[in-house]
């Protein structure tokens, strides 16, 4: 499924939505370009995720990984400087990913062996310096309501 969102604020409100739908061991593979919007979204989810402070998230580049406290842990992971789904692995990213949170992935594509078996695949384009694709796709059926009820 492909959505389309306007600006920066309809990509969080969007993110805000999905946010509100996950559960714990939820895990969500964000994929596209520098620039594309992952944090953006991110910063929506967590803040359905019941995380106030939405300018708390920043994109984990340097450190890797960042847990914010919601409803329930969330677990954001920038993979962009991982040369392989090892070095997720080094940092302790299973027992987060397979954990009693929620586990977002930047830069997914390039750590696809710590991914679960299920899981939420969000691939983002910039269509203009604004709008953004959003197209979804579920990895297993416990995401296909999710995707349903989006």
């Amino acid at each position: 499924m492909i959505f389309k969102t306007a600006d920066m604020e309809e990509t969080m409100r969007f993110g805000k939505k999905l946010g509100m739908l996950l559960s714990p061991g939820d895990v969500v593979a964000l994929v596209g370009e520098l620039g594309a919007g992952k944090t953006t979204l991110v910063k929506g989810i967590v803040q359905g995720l019941g995380v106030t402070d939405r300018r708390a998230v920043k994109s984990p580049t340097f450190s890797l990984v960042h847990t914010y406290e919601g409803r329930m842990p969330v677990y954001h992971f920038d993979a962009y400087r991982l040369k392989d789904s090892q070095e997720m692995l080094d940092i302790g990213s299973d027992e987060m990913i397979h954990g009693n949170g929620v586990a977002l992935v930047e830069w997914a594509d390039n750590v696809s062996g710590c991914l679960p078996e299920e899981y939420l695949k969000i691939t983002l384009r910039a269509l203009s310096q604004n709008e953004r694709s959003i197209e979804i796709r579920a990895y297993g059926s416990r995401y296909d309501k999710i995707i349903n009820d989006l």
